[in-house]
């Protein structure tokens, strides 16, 4: 398999493999009676046979420590988990990007997340088995053995490689139910930004050692081709996510702004400089399917720039090898009598000061045809509004965001 030392697929194929009907006939407490002669619930979209559904969701679930996260998983009973296991299901993707997701040296998280959370029925959803998983490591928490924030001080999160307490704790997992072509995947976790062209580093804040061992990816980013029924070549699931520190500099700035050109290269064949972790050269062959899934604008960074347009964001949302859907809200409640009305209908992440903001996509080729999207944000009264509640401190940090791609 191509990737940095430590990466994980795993296959779980059973005789049933794939997405379970979110529809219940035991609902949440508070949520409306789902019977079936009632209609489907307003807050989410049937899929249509044959579609192909890719979600992302920023989950944030975090600890003193990877074990720590773990061992707080195990039994299945994280109630974080449980919420954001539920959102899921009611969703049923066939694809799921969870990004803010510890990793640990095992794949232990990603497989408890699976196993004891998403294949189990939450609340009287039914659980979706995901035969397929796909985790590895990602540059937060590494310590790099710089001083890379400047402080004078050698070590702690902001001289990690990418912002963290400790390895790992911005991690991400990719959970499919279409089987991976492993021996393709190619991780670009090891890339150094002062090997891009023409890039915004900013010379003067490194010295040499620290440019020599700064990496641009924040986190990381994978391509992971998929063999989807009906399609006759694996569609390649570009992850990634981009992780801020608290109060991010000029340096933080320019560097998310590099890391949305890397992807937006990648995927586009311009990225002839980009080497992957095994040492091959290059991005996606050109007419190849693919879809972008995860954060491409780190909450942190956002409150830098909540009301002004993101550097290099839009370069990449308006260019000529990606299409934005631009998902919004699926709810039958007018946005203009939502107490969150000021809110832009397709945000998926809240910040602080009843603000919220687009941090998470889901951007297929623009050759691809899309059938539908949408953010998973029902209104208070709702169908759902208990997983997304803000008041709730088990709600997910973002909230899902999918999109359906049409079947060949």
């Amino acid at each position: 398999m191509a990737g940095s030392s430590g990466a994980h697929a795993t296959d779980l194929t059973s005789d049933s493999a794939g997405a379970a009907s979110p529809t219940s006939f035991y609902p949440t407490p508070g949520q409306p009676p789902i019977t079936p002669d009632s209609q489907d619930p307003t807050t989410t979209v049937e899929k249509s046979v044959g579609d192909l559904r890719v979600a992302t969701l920023h989950a944030e679930i975090s600890g003193g420590s990877s074990a720590e996260v773990l061992e707080e998983l195990s039994g299945g009973m994280h109630p974080q988990a449980r919420v954001l296991a539920e959102t899921v299901q009611v969703n049923a993707p066939d694809v799921l990007v969870l990004t803010g997701l510890s990793y640990d040296e095992h794949q232990q998280i990603a497989a408890s997340i699976n196993e004891e959370y998403l294949s189990r029925g939450q609340n009287g959803q039914t659980g979706i088995d995901y035969s397929h998983i796909y985790t590895a490591p990602t540059n937060s928490g590494i310590d790099s053995g710089a001083d890379l924030d400047g402080d004078g001080r050698v070590g702690g999160p902001g001289d990690a490689l990418g912002y963290g307490r400790y390895a790992g704790e911005r991690g991400m997992a990719v959970f499919s139910v279409h089987p991976i072509v492993e021996d393709e995947v190619r991780t670009f976790q090891e890339f150094l930004w002062q090997d891009m062209p023409e890039n915004s580093l900013p010379a003067e804040e490194f010295s040499t050692l620290e440019k020599s061992v700064l990496r641009l990816p924040s986190t990381s980013m994978w391509d992971i081709p998929l063999e989807v029924p009906g399609e006759p070549n694996p569609v390649h699931l570009v992850a990634t996510d981009l992780n801020s520190p608290p109060g991010p500099t000029a340096p933080d700035t320019a560097r998310s702004e590099d890391q949305r050109r890397m992807v937006s290269e990648y995927v586009s064949g311009a990225a002839w400089y980009l080497y992957d972790d095994d040492g091959a050269y290059g991005g996606l062959d050109s007419g190849a399917p693919f879809v972008v899934a995860g954060g491409l604008a780190d909450a942190q960074e956002l409150q830098t720039w909540p009301n002004q347009r993101v550097p290099e964001l839009s370069s990449l949302l308006e260019g000529e090898s990606i299409q934005d859907p631009g998902p919004e809200a699926i709810t039958d409640e007018p946005l203009p009598k939502r107490r969150d009305a000021t809110v832009d209908p397709q945000a998926t992440h809240g910040l602080s000061g009843d603000t919220a903001v687009r941090s998470s996509y889901v951007l297929p080729a623009a050759a691809l045809n899309v059938d539908n999207s949408g953010v998973f944000w029902p209104a208070e009264g709702e169908f759902g509004f208990d997983l997304v509640d803000p008041a709730d401190p088990d709600s997910p940090a973002g909230r899902l965001v999918w999109l359906d791609i049409a079947g060949s």
